[in-house]
């Protein structure tokens, strides 16, 4: 007999207690949709209750310049956008773009640079180079031929001293800009030259061998300024399980360590140029020139195919940028953009006879042309319109990818979007692109969304996209084999073609709305993406006669099955003094796919909590923490614990004569190490000083 006390021990158990993770997840997102919904009404509650007066709404809304390509106030936007500004990237210690996205709801961030570079993905990381979403800097694509598609490399060519702010759009743009922008856009807008003449210098130094170096210089007169900014950057990457880096290589050669961990030690050179030209009071001319150099520590210890190795990356560009007013409410725009890479990795083989010193090498080179032509004209007073087309070339030169000297794609676009303001009260957005590139054909992708100011300061937006992303060359044309005496030396990648291109539907409501007498502002995006055909990689079985070495696998590109996402995302800013700004957002959502890689892609839940104080005698605080759920980065790879970061910088500004300056102490990651990117690469403490001066 049981005892008299058994079966009782449920009676006081929550209900909640007993739901699967699946119904706990639904259940936070329904409780936030309700708090969502009731937000713009508990505002009408509040203006009839208080009848603020119309001062109370005139704040600052910013205007965006990439969601449509129209410019438009963040209320009538056709989508959720978050803005990084530069106070933001100054105090928020960061020393790169990739690691500000932390601050993006919706987003996850690796700094491992061993098959890519420091990146950042949305809504999940299929794979361990990020191409579903597009990077612009001022207009031009950083995309990547070269590398997968991925944009990861690109946002390592601009220094934060630069930028001026960030506009990130969280969900599908490809109705503005084409296939890449797939899951989203992050638009980075550089600083007018004409803030930045003068001399301004920093330095950074700590632990971890964090060691940036920056010059910039600007100069120029009413109608041409310039600037031109070098700047090194770099560190020893992250450590191995043990907590070592590629410092103790030598140690562990000798057998005094046991080193299971990244090669490390990366750096990136850059040189920026730009000049702003205003030939006529009509015109404006911007010229840009760049050049990055990227070199990276990869692999690891005692790997057979993936030694310890320097690998380089460059990339340079060119852009011109020319706008003319044709009237109060219509301007013409062309731009054109030149960017060629070229890439170095090659190493000998560590195997015994027959196959030492076999040497692999995935060298090669790449190029990237593009022309745009644009036209923005105000049809009437309620209908404004912008519509254009792009012409695009991308070449990649790689026997070592492709087994042919030269793989080449043409793209051409056609793009419009139309802002109708049926109502005082009620905008809509509607826009579409037709794309054909030479390698799979054509594909629109339109989309709608409907924006309604309930009440002055509050928005409600409702919209449906629809977005194709066709196979990039290489998961199209890819052909590596390393083949010595009928045996595979290295992880292989064979592209068998007949890939369909992979489909998005996308469907939103969002909230944005401002509270000046609570200091607060809220912007919410409940979504629900169906994607289809997802390009993945799939063991491939060999051609007879061929056989593997251990730790060798043999890949191809196949159209998965579809799956789809949805969840909650929102970020709240509350201002409770003057000197204070409090964030926070948090992301709660669910992959629905029945392959576990890719339900695991992304974390459940995530949040950013940071506090910018500003204190007495000129010393600025800031305190940012991250937190999400587990995850992995490569499909079919480890799974990653829950990650918890916490980082903190303190600042002091001051006056030497005529020149400013500022010291800033940061340490990134006060707590205990976290996986980053696979089980044997750890995030650790980073201590570091940077003294900069404005002269």
């Amino acid at each position: 007999m049981r005892p008299a006390h058994a079966g009782r021990c449920n009676v006081g158990t929550r209900q909640s207690d007993r739901q699967s993770p699946r119904e706990k997840i639904i259940r936070r997102i329904r409780r936030s949709v309700s708090l969502l919904l009731l937000l713009p009404l508990s505002a009408v509650a509040a203006k009839e209750a208080t009848l603020p007066s119309e001062q109370d709404f005139l704040t600052n809304m910013p205007i965006v310049l990439s969601v449509s390509r129209l410019p438009q106030p963040l209320d009538e936007t056709p989508g959720a956008v978050t803005i990084i500004d530069r106070k933001m990237i100054r105090e928020s210690g960061a020393r790169d773009v990739a690691d500000l996205l932390r601050l993006v709801p919706g987003f996850q961030v690796s700094n491992s640079w061993e098959e890519d570079a420091p990146l950042a993905v949305y809504h999940g990381a299929f794979g361990s180079y990020s191409n579903r979403v597009q990077v612009l800097i001022d207009g031009r694509s950083v995309y990547s031929s070269y590398f997968l598609g991925t944009a990861a490399r690109g946002l390592q060519t601009i220094a934060l001293e630069d930028i001026d702010h960030i506009e990130v759009l969280r969900g599908s743009n490809s109705a503005a800009y084409g296939a890449r922008a797939f899951l989203g856009v992050i638009n980075i807008v550089t600083r007018d030259p004409i803030e930045t003449r003068g001399v301004y210098v920093s330095k950074s130094n700590g632990q971890n061998g964090v060691n940036d170096s920056l010059a910039r210089l600007g100069w120029g007169k009413d109608n041409a300024n310039f600037r031109i900014t070098a700047s090194r950057r770099g560190d020893d990457g992250l450590s191995g399980a043990d907590g070592t880096t590629n410092h103790n290589y030598f140690l562990n050669k000798l057998g005094l360590m046991n080193l299971e961990g990244p090669y490390g030690q990366n750096h990136v050179d850059l040189v920026n140029f730009v000049a702003d030209l205003t030939p006529s009071a009509r015109d404006t001319v911007q010229l840009r020139a760049g050049t990055s150099e990227q070199y990276s520590g990869v692999g690891t210890h005692y790997s057979v195919g993936n030694p310890p190795r320097e690998v380089r990356y460059g990339s340079n560009y060119l852009q011109a940028d020319w706008k003319r007013i044709l009237g109060p409410d219509s301007d013409l725009a062309a731009s054109y953009s030149h960017t060629d890479e070229t890439y170095t990795d090659h190493f000998p083989y560590a195997l015994p006879p027959p196959f030492y010193g076999t040497v692999v090498d995935f060298g090669g080179s790449a190029s990237n042309d593009a022309l745009m032509l644009q036209h923005t004209f105000r049809a009437d007073p309620t209908v404004r319109i912008v519509w254009g087309g792009e012409l695009r070339r991308e070449a990649v030169h790689s026997m070592a990818l492709y087994g042919q000297p030269l793989v080449a794609t043409n793209f051409a676009r056609l793009f419009g979007n139309l802002e109708w303001r049926i109502r005082p009260s009620l905008v809509l957005n509607a826009g579409a692109m037709e794309e054909r590139n030479s390698l799979s054909g054509a594909d629109l992708a339109p989309r709608m969304m409907l924006n309604w100011h309930v009440v002055p300061g509050q928005t409600l937006r409702l919209g449906v996209s629809k977005a194709q992303r066709p196979p990039s060359m290489f998961e199209d044309e890819a052909n590596i084999r390393y083949v010595v005496l009928n045996t595979l030396l290295k992880e292989t990648y064979v592209a068998l073609g007949n890939l369909r291109p992979e489909t998005l539907v996308s469907r939103e409501i969002g909230y944005l709305g401002e509270m000046p007498a609570l200091h607060l502002t809220a912007d919410a995006r409940i979504f629900h993406e169906d994607i289809g055909g997802l390009i993945a990689v799939q063991n491939y079985p060999l051609p007879p006669g061929l056989t593997l070495i251990p730790q060798t696998t043999a890949m191809n590109y196949v159209n998965s099955n579809g799956f789809s996402d949805h969840g909650l995302e929102y970020e709240l800013k509350f201002k409770p003094w003057r000197d204070t700004q409090l964030l926070f957002n948090q992301t709660l959502m669910r992959i629905d796919s029945g392959d576990p890689a890719i339900a695991m892609s992304a974390p459940t839940h995530a949040f950013t909590l940071a506090l910018f104080q500003k204190l007495p005698d000129d010393f600025d605080l800031s305190l940012i923490h991250n937190a999400s759920g587990a995850m992995t980065w490569e499909r079919g790879g480890n799974i990653l614990q829950p990650v918890s970061r916490t980082d903190l910088r303190l600042a002091k500004r001051f006056r030497l004569g005529a020149t400013r300056g500022e010291l800033a102490v940061v340490e990134q990651n006060l707590g205990s190490p976290y996986n980053d990117f696979n089980n044997h690469f750890f995030f650790t403490r980073r201590l570091f000083t940077t003294l900069s001066f404005q002269l």
